[in-house]
C-alpha cells in the first residue's frame, strides 16, 4: 500500500509532516510505530482475557440458578468483540501506513472507549466485571498521546461514553430485592460510574507523570550521547549517522544536499599564545555562530533541519539538507543565502568579525555536495576535507567548493566505521525493503 500513488497523495495531504520527511521526522515516525505496536499487543492480551473470562462465566452460569439473559446479551457482546478484533487486525496489518497520520492515535482511544463501553453494556451493565478494564484505556491514552490536555480530554470523553451506555441503560438487577425494585439502582449506577471515572483520572494522571519522567530521562540520555558537551553541537558519531540517513533519504526522493567543513585558522598558535581555556572559549564562539545560522523547525517538538556538529578539536561540520552548493540564479540573487556557498561565506564573515582577545580570527571552509561528489559518507567527507585543505593552502579565510567528480577510491573499512547503507558502526547495510517503509515522491 505504501507504494501506491493514492497513499502517497494522502500522506502529502494529511501526514503530520509536509513534503518529504526529514531524518528527525522519520525518527519520530519510528517512535509512533513503536507505540502503536505496543498498544496493539496489549489490546490482543485484553481481548484474549475477555474471551477466557466469558467462557469461564458461561460455564459457571450453566450450573447456577440465575438466568444468563439477566446478565449477558451474547449476540451483541460477540459482535462488539468481533469489531474490536477486526480493528486490531487492521491496525496490525496497516500500522506502518497509519503511523504517518497524527489523528490515528486519538482515533484508537475514542474507538476503544466506545467498544469497551458497549462490551460492559452487554455483559451486565453496572454489574459487569469488565469495567475494571477502563484503567487500561487510561494507560493507552497516556502511551499514545503526548499532551496532558489530550489525555485528560479523551478520558472525559470515555467517562461520558461509559455513563451513557452503561449506567443509563443497565438492565434490572435480579440479585438484590432492593436494586431490582428500582429503589437503589440509580444510586448504585452513580456509585459505579463515579468510582470508574475517579480511578481512571488517577491512573491517567499518575501514568502521564511516569511517562513524562521516562521521556525526559530518555531525552537527557540521548542528549548526552549525541551532543558535544562543550559546544552543545552534535558530535562526530551523530554526524555520520545523520549523514548516512540523509544520503538514504536523498537517494529515495531524488534530492541534493551539501556538507560543509570548517576549521579555525592558526588555532594551535592561538592556543600557545592565550592558553587552552581561551582556545575553548574561541571554539564555543564559533559553535554559537554555527547554531545561530543553522535552520531549525519550531514545531512541537522542535528539531534541527541543518545538523551542525563538532567534528573534532577546532574542526566543525554542517549537513545542509536539500541545499545545493550554488544558487541556480545569476547575479546578486545567487547569494540570497539559500545555497551552501552563501551559508559558508556568511559563517566566514561572522567569524572574521569576532573580537576575541584582540586577535584576528578566521576560518577556512570546504564544501562537498551529494550526489556530485559521491553517494557514501566517506566520499562526501573526503571531498569536503579536500576542499577545506585547498582553502588552507590558498591563503586561509576563504570558501572552497569541491569539484564535481566521482568518489575517492577506498579499500577496506571506511574511516567512519560505517558500512554502505548503515547508520551505525558495525551495523549491516539497510536492505531496499527497509528504506521502502516511507512513501516516495
Amino acid at each position: 500500500m505504501e507504494q501506491t500513488r493514492i497513499f502517497k497523495a494522502l500522506v502529502r495531504r494529511f501526514a503530520f509532516y509536509r513534503g518529504d520527511p526529514t531524518s528527525q521526522e522519520l525518527e519520530k515516525l519510528g517512535v509512533m510505530r513503536g507505540r502503536m505496536l505496543l498498544v496493539i499487543w496489549i489490546r490482543w492480551i485484553l481481548v484474549m482475557v475477555q474471551c477466557a473470562y466469558g467462557l469461564y462465566a458461561g460455564i459457571l452460569f450453566r450450573s447456577s440458578p440465575f438466568s444468563t439473559a439477566d446478565f449477558f446479551s451474547p449476540t451483541p457482546l460477540a459482535v462488539t468483540l468481533s469489531v474490536a478484533v477486526s480493528c486490531n487486525i487492521l491496525y496490525r496489518v496497516l500500522y506502518r501506513e497509519l503511523s504517518h497520520f497524527s489523528w490515528v492515535h486519538p482515533l484508537q482511544v475514542v474507538l476503544d472507549s466506545f467498544l469497551l463501553a458497549l462490551s460492559i453494556r452487554y455483559s451486565g451493565g453496572a454489574l459487569s466485571p469488565l469495567w475494571s478494564l477502563y484503567p487500561f484505556l487510561a494507560i493507552e491514552s497516556v502511551v499514545l498521546l503526548e499532551k496532558k490536555r489530550d489525555c485528560m480530554g479523551y478520558w472525559v470523553l470515555a467517562s461520558a461514553v461509559f455513563g451513557l451506555f452503561v449506567c443509563l441503560r443497565s438492565p434490572p438487577f435480579s440479585v438484590s430485592t432492593a436494586l431490582s425494585a428500582g429503589v437503589g439502582q440509580p444510586l448504585y449506577c452513580t456509585l459505579v460510574w463515579s468510582w470508574v471515572v475517579s480511578l481512571g483520572a488517577v491512573v491517567t494522571f499518575v501514568g502521564y507523570t511516569v511517562v513524562c519522567a521516562c521521556r525526559c530521562w530518555e531525552e537527557s540520555m540521548k542528549h548526552l550521547v549525541i551532543k558535544d558537551q562543550m559546544t552543545n553541537l552534535y558530535n562526530k558519531s551523530y554526524f555520520f549517522k545523520e549523514l548516512n540517513s540523509e544520503i538514504q533519504r536523498s537517494l529515495r526522493y531524488g534530492h541534493e544536499f551539501s556538507v560543509v567543513f570548517l576549521d579555525v585558522d592558526d588555532f594551535k598558535k592561538y592556543n600557545d599564545t592565550f592558553g587552552h581555556l581561551e582556545g575553548d572559549r574561541l571554539v564555543r564562539e564559533v559553535a554559537r555562530i554555527l547554531r545561530r545560522n543553522s535552520r531549525r523547525s519550531e514545531t512541537a517538538p522542535p528539531y534541527d533541519i541543518d545538523v551542525p556538529c563538532r567534528f573534532g578539536g577546532d574542526e566543525f561540520a554542517v549537513i545542509l539538507p536539500e541545499t545545493p552548493v550554488r544558487s541556480r540564479m545569476e547575479g546578486p540573487a545567487a547569494w540570497d543565502g539559500t545555497c551552501a556557498s552563501a551559508f559558508g561565506d556568511r559563517i566566514r564573515r561572522e567569524v572574521e568579525a569576532l573580537s576575541v582577545n584582540d586577535s584576528r580570527i578566521s576560518v577556512s571552509i570546504g564544501i562537498a555536495s551529494f550526489p556530485d561528489n559521491g553517494t557514501t559518507p566517506d566520499a562526501l567527507v573526503r571531498w569536503a576535507d579536500h576542499a577545506l585543505y585547498r582553502a588552507k593552502n590558498a591563503g586561509k579565510n576563504r570558501v572552497e567548493i569541491a569539484a564535481e567528480s566521482q568518489s575517492f577510491f577506498q579499500n577496506g573499512m571506511s574511516s567512519s566505521g560505517l558500512k554502505e547503507g548503515s547508520s551505525y558502526p558495525g551495523e549491516p547495510p539497510n536492505t531496499p525493503a527497509s528504506s521502502a517503509a516511507f512513501p516516495g515522491a
